[in-house]
């Protein structure tokens, strides 16, 4: 086969490369950028590993297992605030997250009400800026061998 030849074949081949490719994927479903809510949910799932490893520290001294938090278990986000922090006179954004879960073991029995305050940077660094638990929930009889101590 001659150059004019391979040329000719080597640009039918790339045409038909671009066309077959696949362009710009679309969500299923549409664009959620304008739903408050399924916001709010990406923001609790997102922070859920770190909400997770918060509860577990908490409850360390009180539980012989970590207790789960599950983002349908009413864990609610309620606040979420930017603020300006510099350091050596470099804008740093960053973001405070207030979180309130329901820690559980077992089938879904509540080992309290708490709250999470995360920090958030630019780095992608997630920090528990503050725990504050909220409330004690009790636990059956049939579970009193996971309670090192009681808790406050």
């Amino acid at each position: 086969m001659n150059l004019k030849g391979r040329i000719i074949k080597s640009a039918v081949l790339f045409t038909l490369i671009l066309i077959l490719l696949p362009g710009p994927a679309k969500a299923a479903g549409g664009a959620i950028t304008d739903d408050p809510a399924r916001l709010k949910d990406m923001i609790v799932v997102l922070l859920m590993p770190a909400v997770n490893q918060a509860a577990s520290d908490f409850y360390e001294p009180y539980l012989t297992i970590s207790p789960t938090v599950a983002p349908y278990y009413g864990t609610e986000l309620i606040a979420v605030s930017d603020e300006e922090r510099s350091s050596e006179r470099i804008y740093n954004p960053y973001f405070a997250v207030i979180i309130e879960v329901f820690p559980y073991v077992g089938p879904h029995l509540s080992v309290g009400k708490d709250r999470i305050t995360l920090g958030i940077m630019p780095s992608g660094t997630v920090t528990v800026e503050k725990y504050e638990h909220l409330e004690s929930h009790g636990l059956p009889s049939n579970y009193a061998s996971i309670i090192k101590k009681q808790m406050p």
